[in-house]
């Protein structure tokens, strides 16, 4: 682990991390304290479902069509090249998701698996199917920071099935250079070679350019809180609709 702190920062400080997290022995929830295992378990699924938000309902049959945005976004047929490079790129883990493969063994296994993946992919896409398996996730609570005891005070990480990963990235690749040029310039984050310090370049150059000018610039800053969790995947699929994906 020391002979790669220079080369490989990143798996050393995953370590460090890993090593510093514990589960409390003792929660607390809404003013109630629990103490074994699984009445913690309970809590963490109680706060965590508490603030998930349903999505309205949404069947495709919307307006949103009459004003798209883009061309129709194609889905291509997934090849055994794509596979093959997804599984390369999967992160070789330890960790299982609801199904008890982690990602490593299907590394090991690659030669034997791409044929059956390939096929078990197109029929997704073709029968506009998935299956429910892959859609399961395991959900462990890391915490952020304040008081280790307090429920509120974690976050949950999803935990998905290998499979799962390895299709999300053959259609992300797919998708992301057809809709590339209908992202706003102004976003920097989930963009490949931009970040909150791109962001903060950017935001500095605006500010560096209203002093030179003698101009005023208000800056807003919000912080949206549980935003992943609060999303309404109705609106989501409004927008993709929007944006000429089949539904």
């Amino acid at each position: 682990m020391e002979n790669g702190l220079v080369s490989d920062p990143r798996r050393f400080w995953s370590y460090f991390k890993n090593k510093n997290i514990n589960s409390p022995d003792t929660l607390f929830y809404n003013n109630v304290r629990y103490d074994n295992d699984g009445d913690i378990a309970n809590a963490f699924a109680d706060y965590f479902s508490s603030v998930f938000k349903p999505s309205t309902d949404f069947d495709g049959n919307d307006e949103c069509r009459s004003d798209c945005v883009g061309d129709l976004v194609k889905t291509e047929n997934v090849t055994y090249d794509d596979v093959v490079l997804a599984i390369k790129e999967l992160k070789s883990s330890l960790t299982v998701g609801v199904d008890n493969i982690p990602s490593f063994i299907i590394k090991g296994c690659a030669e034997f698996l791409i044929y059956p993946l390939l096929v078990l992919f197109n029929l997704s896409l073709k029968t506009k199917l998935f299956p429910e398996v892959w859609k399961q996730t395991g959900i462990i609570p890391v915490f952020k920071k304040g008081d280790a005891q307090n429920c509120k005070n974690y976050r949950p990480i999803a935990i998905l099935s290998p499979f799962s990963k390895i299709f999300e990235s053959i259609i992300h690749k797919k998708f992301y250079n057809q809709v590339i040029n209908l992202i706003s310039i102004s976003q920097h984050g989930f963009i490949p070679k931009r970040s909150t310090t791109t962001n903060l370049l950017c935001l500095t150059g605006k500010i560096i350019s209203s002093f030179e000018s003698g101009s005023q610039l208000d800056v807003i800053y919000t912080d949206f809180s549980k935003t992943f969790d609060s999303i309404d995947s109705g609106i989501l699929l409004k927008k993709v609709t929007r944006y000429w994906f089949s539904y």
